[in-house]
């Protein structure tokens, strides 16, 4: 079974599929849904990979993203 969870509940290195966000995030961020996504890093700033790009964020902003989990 496949959980829907926010951005911020997953792990390291875990790869998830963006599943939801505010629109004005999807215009921002550049990123879509069905963009895979993976947490580099999580410490005062969250460095994340979407698609090819790096994009460092807050939790607040990583938070407002749903994801879930992928099968490789």
């Amino acid at each position: 079974m496949v959980e829907v969870m926010n951005l911020n509940r997953l792990k390291e290195g875990v790869v998830a599929e963006i599943v939801e966000a505010e629109e004005a995030l999807f215009h921002l961020l550049g990123i879509t849904k069905g963009m895979s996504v993976i947490v580099l890093q999580k410490t005062v700033d969250w460095l994340i990979q979407v698609g090819y790009d790096q994009l460092l964020l807050k939790e607040d902003v990583v938070s407002k993203i749903k994801v879930k989990t992928v099968n490789i």
